[in-house]
């Protein structure tokens, strides 16, 4: 990603490029349309500094014949709508339901909360309310509070209400199956066309961190031995990554991987993104603290830039939070829902847009914070360095 341009960060002359034309570089199809439906498809959708992701297989029109059966899958569902937090299902809901993408009461066939962390599980008890959900997994830890009580004994916590949900979904009278665990290793059949196997599950806490039981999946193609594959990471951070490194190496490699934590400093690791070298890496995350830390983390983003200019991997970065602003406490306004990125393939070749079609202002530097300050400028996060920050960082 190093171009001869001193006056350019390689990072973002690339996204400047993957703005304003859409669709960028290598293996990238042109397919400003978006998706058919006969095409496997991603949808990381903005909802805030929170996880929520559609997947829909490819659908051939042929019921039960193994390939191409049009499956959908929510990975995770947003959070919850408390004070100063984007509303995950609602905000996910707008867009599945914009053009009958996935309109509400359909089929969901499988639902994976990667972790049981409220930005994660917030929404999914909405999603099972109001969706068939078919298939429910989670990675089997049951969370527990300051007092020792666990998740599934306090029914108005985040995951107290999906267990709830989910332990009791039933689809024209039969109960759905709800999957708690699941072992490293894990295939799951979503066609015969993909390869779905879990990477990475854990019921137990590694590093005291909870974001460590993230089940990570990696998703590539059977019959198409030069299709793009994808690298879908939750919330693991670096001693999840650690392992996933030492156990499978350079067969993490990816070419689209969602970053994990949101961008943090703790995700990310220089180890983890020379295994998986990808050529695109999707942030979700918005212009809010989240647990005092605003994210992503520059530390995260510098290192993505230093791994991809040394093997010259020509890494786009994807951001949710592109161009947000936050005038006060309570995201609104531009804080979620407009900077949903669309991963699909086609033939073999990989097309990725954000779902507006808008580009962002091309002085924008990825590294920095997405925010606007009152006059117009980037905000530099560093209020030493201009007087051209936003609230965030007075």
């Amino acid at each position: 990603m190093r171009f001869a341009l001193p006056s350019f960060s390689p990072i973002l002359l690339l996204i400047c490029l993957c703005t304003s034309a859409g669709i960028i570089a290598t293996n990238v199809a042109d397919a400003p349309n978006g998706p058919a439906a006969t095409d496997f498809q991603v949808h990381f959708i903005d909802v805030g500094t929170a996880d929520c992701i559609w997947i829909h297989t490819g659908d051939d029109g042929i019921d039960g014949n193994g390939t191409l059966e049009g499956y959908n899958i929510i990975i995770d569902g947003g959070d919850a709508p408390n004070f100063g937090h984007v509303d995950g299902y609602s905000t996910a809901v707008e867009y599945l339901t914009k053009n009958d993408r996935l309109p509400v009461g359909t089929t969901i066939d499988w639902m994976i909360l990667t972790h049981p962390h409220a930005d994660h599980c917030g929404g999914l008890d909405n999603f099972l309310e109001n969706y068939d959900v078919l298939r429910i997994v989670d990675p089997g830890h049951d969370p527990l509070n300051v007092d020792a009580v666990p998740g599934t004994e306090r029914p108005n916590s985040a995951y107290g209400k999906f267990y709830t949900a989910a332990s009791t979904e039933r689809v024209d009278g039969v109960k759905s199956e709800f999957i708690s665990g699941v072992a490293n290793g894990t295939d799951w059949n979503w066609g015969d066309e993909l390869k779905v196997r879990v990477l990475h599950s854990s019921t137990e806490i590694m590093e005291h961190d909870l974001n460590n039981t993230s089940i990570v999946l990696s998703i590539s193609f059977t019959d198409q031995p030069d299709a793009p594959s994808f690298l879908l990471t939750g919330d693991a951070e670096k001693a999840a990554e650690e392992w996933l490194v030492s156990e499978y190496g350079n067969d993490l490699q990816a070419d689209v991987l969602k970053a994990g934590h949101h961008g943090s400093e703790s995700s990310s690791t220089t180890e983890f993104l020379e295994a998986v070298r990808p050529k695109h890496i999707v942030i979700s995350s918005g212009n809010q603290r989240f647990s005092g830390t605003l994210l992503p983390s520059a530390k995260s983003l510098g290192r993505m830039d230093e791994v991809s200019g040394r093997l010259s991997l020509g890494t786009t970065i994807w951001r949710t939070d592109r161009g947000d602003k936050t005038p006060d406490l309570v995201p609104r306004g531009e804080e979620a829902g407009d900077d949903t990125v669309i991963a699909w393939v086609k033939d073999e070749k990989l097309s990725i847009k954000y779902a507006d079609n808008t580009p962002q202002p091309l002085a924008y530097l990825p590294t920095q914070c997405q925010a606007r300050t009152q006059s117009g400028a980037q905000c530099t996060r560093n209020r030493s360095v201009s007087s051209s920050y936003c609230w965030q960082h007075d």
